[in-house]
């Protein structure tokens, strides 16, 4: 009998700036996330990125969006991720800007219009008095029929996000982070839980999940972390092997991860992929690949991760609802990394806040 309840998502949901730019970002394909710690009005018709050691990248506006010009200040170097924290390689550059985009962003409303749930997000203010952030982006899910539940810290302002993105593929994507980092669990999110068919966990907090799982009835649970959750050494990722039925990331995030080992003998299923060069699932350790599906045309990378691992939980639960318990097999594994590698093809030729249709029974 099919399970009618909803779907619920824990996750954020941006304001995105998008700027496409003319050529690549660095010498070696970007596709990571770094944090800000302030972002500060200029008026140069410049959009800069300004890192600790050196980094400084320059986009130059359009005349329609001089508007925008800002510094954003890193936290960290660009390639720090790639090369490690210690690394004094710096990325600098002028680069002109083809398009810049205001839109909806985030992994949490990603996930909620791909699959369909209820999006659980926090934002800066109250119900009553939500920032001008908040608005706008409670504005744009109602328009694309995201069901959005949102939880408010008067404390906070909502979050920004500026996402780079060039012909060849590169997205990096920065962020100025004030309620994602401050959002803790609370009775209404537990009452949320009881009524939902599955619940996906996309950048919210660790210790949210820490404190959320153990209330969890036996439902799918799906966990799809950003670079925070993986850096975060107070409540590690890894402290929740067991719990998790489902985690996707990226290689970059995969590279960085603690506790791998744990987490591989614990989790059902885990998928890490990695743009062009195809993705790796893992199921109760033992390894399959799956090769990407190559693309032709407009690239946008936006929202690819996203399809890919919605689109293996989708075929996952429509042919094994318990598959967390059934004995996932390796063959429904691979169809269903292959059905999303074509999924995560097809995104790549979308541009607005949009996913494929799915083509499975």
């Amino acid at each position: 009998m099919p399970d009618n309840r909803p779907g619920l998502v824990f996750g954020p949901a941006y304001l995105d700036l998008v700027v496409e730019t003319d050529r690549p970002l660095a010498p070696d394909l970007l596709d990571q996330s770094v944090p800000a710690a302030r972002l500060l009005p200029r008026d140069d018709s410049v959009l800069e990125l300004r890192g600790p050691t050196g980094d400084r990248l320059q986009f130059h506006l359009p005349t329609e969006a001089a508007s925008l010009a800002a510094t954003y200040e890193l936290c960290e170097p660009i390639l720090a991720r790639l090369r490690g924290m210690a690394t004094r390689e710096t990325v600098n550059g002028d680069l002109s800007v083809s398009r810049v985009l205001r839109q909806l962003g985030g992994m949490g409303a990603g996930y909620a219009k791909a699959l369909g749930g209820i999006l659980r997000v926090p934002f800066g203010g109250t119900p009553a008095h939500p920032d001008q952030t908040a608005m706008v982006v409670l504005q744009l899910l109602r328009e694309l029929r995201i069901h959005a539940e949102p939880v408010f810290l008067p404390d906070s302002t909502s979050d920004s996000s500026l996402i780079v993105l060039s012909p060849r593929g590169d997205k990096l994507a920065v962020g100025v982070r004030a309620a994602m980092v401050r959002w803790q669990a609370n009775a209404a999110d537990r009452e949320l839980i009881a009524r939902a068919s599955a619940v996906v966990f996309c950048g919210a907090p660790n210790a949210l999940l820490t404190e959320l799982l153990p209330a969890t009835p036996e439902i799918p649970i799906m966990c799809a972390p950003a670079m925070r959750n993986i850096a975060d050494t107070a409540c590690p990722l890894a402290d929740l092997a067991g719990r998790l039925h489902y985690l996707t990331l990226n290689a970059l995030e995969w590279e960085h991860l603690a506790g791998k080992e744990r987490l591989l003998r614990a989790t059902p299923i885990i998928t890490v992929t990695d743009g062009p060069h195809g993705s790796r699932i893992y199921v109760r350790g033992e390894e399959l690949f799956v090769p990407a599906v190559p693309h032709n045309g407009l690239t946008d990378v936006n929202r690819a991760g996203e399809t890919y691992g919605a689109s293996v939980f989708k075929v996952l639960r429509q042919a094994c609802p318990q598959f967390f318990h059934d004995g996932l097999t390796l063959a429904l594994a691979k169809r269903a990394g292959q059905y999303a590698a074509r999924q995560a093809e097809r995104q790549l030729g979308l541009t607005a806040f949009e996913f494929p249709p799915d083509e499975f029974g």
